[in-house]
């Protein structure tokens, strides 16, 4: 058991993994900005982001979600780069037993296998940032700073949700196919 956890953590990053990581992360966040800019809810989620730093404007927020993308970008580098292996092995067997998964998948992998794999696993970690950092963790520090316009816990809703799988999904496919270059 303990050889199995040390395996799952025993990872090998370089200096390009980390470059490439912090490109797609930034790739991500401003996928994740154009989505919030865009809808009266994202507005008001830019804000939020932004209090956290007492600075609630749109400016604040986004850019602060930039600096939030990379430094989330590292954690997905160290549960991708121990984690993709057993997930690639995964994706076949589900495609090997049902043929509309190798109409769908199959081209795709074919064009970038990393950049297909990491991109569904960075939505995955993208839903899992949205709910815990900003639906739970952003209003949480709002709260223990003493914001006036503190949310109440939760305060997620489905367009900062969809920003926050867009970041992942974008972060991984970008740092698949830089990784595959």
């Amino acid at each position: 058991m303990e050889r199995n956890i040390r395996s799952l953590f025993s990872f090998d990053i370089g200096i390009d993994e980390i470059e490439g990581i912090i490109g797609a992360s930034l790739f991500g966040a401003l996928q994740a900005n154009l989505i919030l800019h865009f809808h009266p809810d994202g507005l008001e989620a830019v804000k939020m982001l932004g209090a956290t730093v007492r600075e609630p404007t749109l400016t604040g927020g986004a850019l602060l979600l930039f600096v939030c993308g990379v430094l989330l970008g590292l954690p997905f580098l160290a549960f991708a780069s121990g984690s993709v292996n057993s997930f690639v092995t995964t994706i076949i067997a589900l495609s090997s037993k049902s043929t509309l998964l190798q109409k769908l998948l199959v081209p795709l992998l074919n064009i970038s296998a990393l950049g297909v794999t990491l991109f569904a696993l960075g939505q995955v970690y993208g839903l899992a940032v949205g709910v815990v950092f900003y639906g739970f963790g952003v209003p949480l520090w709002l709260s223990l700073i003493g914001y006036s316009g503190a949310y109440a816990l939760p305060s997620l809703g489905l367009i900062p949700l969809f920003a926050w799988m867009t970041y992942g999904g974008m972060m991984g496919l970008v740092y698949g196919v830089i990784m595959e270059r």
